[in-house]
């Protein structure tokens, strides 16, 4: 099944934003919060966000995936969201204000047809 897949990629995808805080924070020194680092603060705020996202586009594949939805269809919505959180990380390590923007461009997009397609599908 794809979803299991696309919830391993995800996963390990978190793991990594999470290593990068547990780096971030023993460079630092700092058990909780940033003190002030923006390093630090971008690599907390990465984390957060890709966790804020991800569970619900998790959810959303695994129904389409249920639903029977092709994985020639579902694969380019999924790969979507995912260069979209990576593009999202990656902008926030940076400071790169566009990447951000069209990182969540992405997310937002695959999202909102990954909603779409299961509404259109309840109706059918």
């Amino acid at each position: 099944m794809f979803s299991g897949l696309f919830a391993a990629i995800c996963t390990l995808l978190y793991i990594k934003l999470s290593f990068n805080v547990i780096k971030l924070r023993k460079l630092h020194k700092v058990g909780i919060g940033d003190a002030g680092h923006k390093d630090l603060q971008a690599s907390i705020r990465a984390h957060a966000n890709f966790i804020e996202y991800t569970p619900l586009a998790v959810i959303l594949v695994f129904i389409l995936e249920y639903q029977l939805i092709s994985n020639s269809m579902l694969i380019p919505i999924a790969c979507l969201f995912l260069a979209g959180r990576l593009l999202h990380a990656k902008a926030l390590y940076n400071a790169n204000l566009k990447m951000r923007v069209i990182g969540m461009g992405c997310t937002f997009l695959s999202l909102i047809i990954m909603a779409l397609i299961n509404a259109y599908l309840y109706f059918l």
